[in-house]
């Protein structure tokens, strides 16, 4: 899916918890040398030293919510200006209504229409592409983008999984589930004036590759893979395969790259995404190694990390299960 986009981003805001937990507490904690794997594998190999739980009692919608509020402030919104909340997270308050009406009601944003948009990793470049067409089409003003990923119940499950066994192959699996983190993120989406916001916004999806990472629940169990190595390797080769396209289709070349911003798995797969970009690395910012990877979050807290300066080109690459990618340009 190729759609010229109309919009640009008027605010950003996210939500990072407290509580730091390290790599190297979490594979003492699951005895990883059982498993022929060093303590500090995740913090040398994937480069993650640390990342944040939130409280058990924190709803994705109170990550979303404060992030909300920090974009809405920034972008000079009032919540009753607000036509339209997007939430994006793959985890939600419950499976029903939206979580966005949730975060509807704690801003009191009484004028907007709720929808939650879910697709794993890539949900937040969903929800932007998603809000652009609601103004491109004239029915919305001020879109709201958000996410909140409590996804420290994920490591947790695997934590207890893993203590109990010693199969190799389950620590394989689960690998990835060890290197998540909370956050929320969110952004106020406006009309592009015409010489700022989004380009295009390029979508593509490789549903064969789609066990290489899920999550679901059986008999009141999670089950489910993260090969990381597999899914790194897929995910590179896919954006490699349609960078070249972006590049031109856009008029950008690297030169004019201000930063790169993408989805973050690691110290590795971070590394390739720069090299397939022909992008420095330097100008690639990290959030990774203090924060794991925070799934739909990336995005906004990279960028909020990592502010884009006005008038200046950047380059967009989200990345999820399934496999999904996105690709697209905005100048600031």
């Amino acid at each position: 899916m190729d759609l010229q986009a109309n919009s640009r981003i008027a605010g950003i805001g996210i939500s990072i918890p407290n509580q730091k937990v390290s790599s190297d507490d979490i594979m003492t904690e699951i005895g990883s040398r059982r498993f022929g794997v060093p303590e500090n594998f995740i913090s040398r190999r994937i480069g993650i030293l640390e990342r944040r739980f939130s409280e058990p009692q924190t709803r994705p919608s109170d990550l979303a919510f404060q992030a909300s509020a920090e974009a809405l402030q920034e972008a000079g919104v009032t919540p009753k200006e607000i036509d339209m909340i997007i939430f994006c997270g793959i985890d939600r308050d419950w499976k029903e209504p939206s979580t966005a009406c949730r975060i509807q009601y704690l801003l009191g944003a009484t004028k907007a229409s709720c929808m939650d948009i879910s697709n794993a990793c890539l949900g937040f470049m969903n929800g932007l592409a998603t809000a652009d067409a609601y103004i491109a089409s004239g029915a919305a003003d001020n879109v709201l983008v958000c996410t909140g990923e409590t996804q420290y119940k994920v490591t947790s499950y695997a934590i207890r999984e893993l203590k109990k066994s010693r199969d190799s192959d389950l620590f394989k699996r689960s690998i990835g589930s060890l290197t998540v983190g909370d956050a929320g993120g969110a952004m106020v989406v406006q009309r592009s004036p015409g010489d700022c916001g989004f380009g295009r916004f390029r979508f593509w999806t490789e549903g064969d590759k789609a066990e290489l990472c899920y999550i679901k629940e059986e008999n009141g169990k999670l089950i489910g893979q993260m090969l990381m190595s597999e899914i790194s390797r897929e995910i590179t080769d896919f954006h490699r395969r349609k960078i070249g396209d972006t590049y031109s289709d856009s008029g950008m070349s690297p030169v004019d790259v201000e930063l790169l911003y993408c989805h973050q798995v690691g110290k590795g797969p971070h590394i390739n995404m720069a090299r397939l970009a022909d992008v420095d690395c330097d100008r690639a910012p990290i959030t990774y190694d203090c924060f794991g990877n925070l799934t739909s979050a990336t995005i906004p807290v990279t960028m909020h990390k990592n502010r884009p300066k006005k008038g200046h080109k950047y380059l967009i690459l989200g990345t999820g299960s399934g496999l999904s990618i996105c690709q697209t340009e905005m100048i600031f």
